[in-house]
């Protein structure tokens, strides 16, 4: 049994460039890299909040640098707050398992 394994791109739209900056009255949370795409997935339904992509640039031991594409959830300053909160709870709890 073959089993799609999502990817960022089944998250944004084709045709979405990398965005700098938020709209006004927005606000971004930046999901770490390594955050399994199924709990992005349950973020951005559970609290309406809008996928989009990122490039920052970043650096490895050797000081070379390159961009690296993150994404981001976008909704308004309490939306996104409670769904940060969220986030770290649902860390909380599978790391707690570890104890």
């Amino acid at each position: 049994m073959s089993e799609k394994v999502l990817r960022i791109e089944d998250l944004l739209s084709e045709d979405e460039e990398a965005i700098e900056e938020p709209a006004e009255g927005l606000y971004d949370l930046v999901i770490p890299p390594g955050v399994p795409m199924t709990l992005v997935l349950e973020l951005a339904s559970e609290f309406d909040l809008e996928p989009h992509s990122k490039t920052i640039d970043s650096s490895v031991e050797d000081g070379a640098l390159f961009g690296m594409k993150l994404v981001v959830l976008r909704g308004d300053r309490e939306t996104v707050e409670r769904a940060n909160k969220y986030l770290f709870e649902v860390f909380d709890d599978r790391i707690e398992c570890f104890e």
